[in-house]
């Protein structure tokens, strides 16, 4: 059995794959900085905050590769 053909199964089953799976490694990892130098400065509150609008981003496909 090919790959095209499971992958075909499993839409005809209710599987609905992501448009773009991707995202971007330097958007990411500019957040991820960002993040980091909250931590160092003493402020977990508001690194809590922006690792929920990291995730956030990243499942709306805000950070999509080739996004600026």
């Amino acid at each position: 059995m090919s790959l095209r053909v499971k992958v075909q199964e499993w839409i005809d089953k209710g599987f609905t794959p992501a448009s773009n799976p991707l995202c971007s490694k330097r958007l990411v990892i500019k957040n991820l900085n960002q993040i980091l130098s909250l931590l160092e400065d003493d402020s977990p509150y508001i690194a809590k905050e922006r690792i929920k609008f990291l995730i956030n981003d990243i499942q709306s496909d805000k950070l999509k590769a080739g996004e600026l």
